[in-house]
């Protein structure tokens, strides 16, 4: 038996143990709030994101609750991510329904010639709407006398439009997962008149194991047993409410990941010089802003430079990524193969420098990069149903149609989705 299959027992092992503890947590938290709760005549949707769950990960030994979950309604053979295939790009089009280059954040690092630089984490640029295009649903909700409570989702912590949500909170990687649970819960059990009829909810673990150890591995594997056992505290919950009959459950992802390992690296520096350009965002989408008068010397030193990089001209970018007419897309962009990295010499042999574990970002129409869609409620259709792979775009518009509010004008349809609905 190999170390990684000897380990993979004991790391989904403990995750069980896990899923057990977070599932008695949740039960002792709702205690009070199980009692008698009216339900309410409108129906509710709560929105999972699980950060990087593949759409192949639901065949996973561990994902027992999301299997469960898809044979009560809809599952998706995948859903196709939005170009670049990055964390906040994707959840802020899955709450939009634009392609990042038309709501603005079009990648997890931005570069504004007004605003200046935008990054994930901790930081004002996440709570300045002004980077924030579009009208996330919980905007669209709100306006429309639906209270929304997005819980750690890109984009909630800003004041977008002139609008905040009823409930959120500020990001921490720090807090519980059975924090997190009891507090939507909590949310969803208030009385009818203050109650929220749209929340969503957020975990991490996929995304950080399989960037750390890679999407193969034991660790990996007990990522997926600890946000599926999320999942099913979540239905467990809403069951000790008596909401189960008036909740939609949507499950999706934002990306998937794909191995990597450093013998598979680009180095910019071998075909350019550093001086010449800035580096926006490095792998494996390189968005670069070459300084003035350097962009046909930029463009002619990369354009293939390497095998395994395509460079393109912003203008010349394939239609099909829907990412050339985005006003904070850099000039040049570079994306490269499948399982490879972009970086420098001078990067590379820096502590933790040297490409392992995952990554994603990679073009969206590839396996490897393709996001879960799970679904069941009194709006969606029964019986374990699976439906072909769809965009991601046309998930705000489903959201909008089991509220029961009017959408704002998106790239996506719900023509595109209108099999996963019952009616």
């Amino acid at each position: 038996m190999s170390r990684a299959s000897a380990g993979r027992p004991r790391a989904v092992g403990r995750a069980i143990l896990f899923a057990a503890w977070l599932l008695s947590r949740a039960a002792i938290a709702q205690s009070a709030v199980q009692q008698a709760v009216p339900q309410p005549r409108e129906p509710i949707t709560l929105l999972i994101s699980l950060d990087a769950f593949r759409s192949d990960y639901i065949q996973r030994p561990a994902a027992v609750h999301l299997r469960a979950l898809a044979a009560r309604g809809v599952h998706a053979e995948r859903m196709v991510p939005s170009f670049p295939s990055k964390t906040f790009p994707n959840h802020y089009t899955l709450v939009t329904g634009l392609y990042p280059a038309h709501h603005g954040i079009v990648a997890n690092v931005v570069a504004d010639s007004v605003l200046g630089r935008f990054a994930v984490g901790d930081n004002p640029q996440v709570r300045d709407g002004r980077w924030w295009g579009g009208e996330p649903i919980w905007v669209t909700a709100e306006r429309h006398g639906v209270r929304a409570a997005p819980y750690f989702w890109p984009g909630a912590e800003a004041e977008i439009a002139g609008v905040r949500p009823t409930f959120y909170a500020k990001y921490s990687d720090r807090v519980s997962h059975a924090t997190r649970i009891n507090t939507v819960l909590e949310w969803l059990g208030l009385p009818k008149a203050r109650a929220p009829r749209f929340a969503t909810i957020y975990f991490s673990d996929v995304d950080d194991a399989s960037h750390r150890y890679g999407p193969f591995t034991p660790e990996a594997d007990a990522a997926i047993a600890r946000v599926d056992s999320c999942v099913g505290a979540l239905v467990a919950g809403i069951a000790r409410l008596g909401l189960t009959e008036i909740t939609n459950i949507i499950v999706v992802s934002d990306h998937g990941m794909a191995p990597i390992a450093p013998e598979r690296t680009i180095f910019l520096d071998d075909f350019v010089s550093l001086d010449s350009l800035e580096v926006i965002d490095w792998t494996p989408i390189a968005a670069l802003a070459p300084k003035a008068g350097k962009e046909a010397y930029v463009y002619r030193q990369l354009h293939g430079a390497h095998p395994h990089l395509a460079v393109y001209r912003k203008a010349e970018l394939p239609a099909r990524l829907h990412y050339a007419d985005g006003a904070r897309v850099p000039a040049i962009i570079g994306i490269s193969d499948e399982g490879w990295s972009v970086t420098s010499h001078a990067r590379f042999a820096l502590p933790g420098g040297k490409p392992k574990g995952g990554a994603h970002g990679y073009d969206n129409q590839l396996q490897s990069m393709s996001a879960t869609f799970v679904a069941a409620g009194p709006g969606i259709k029964t019986g374990g149903i699976t439906v072909p792979a769809f965009q991601n775009v046309h998930v705000y518009s489903l959201l909008a149609e089991l509220l029961g509010v009017k959408p704002a004008k998106t790239d996506g349809s719900v023509d595109s989705v209108r099999a996963i609905l019952r009616r």
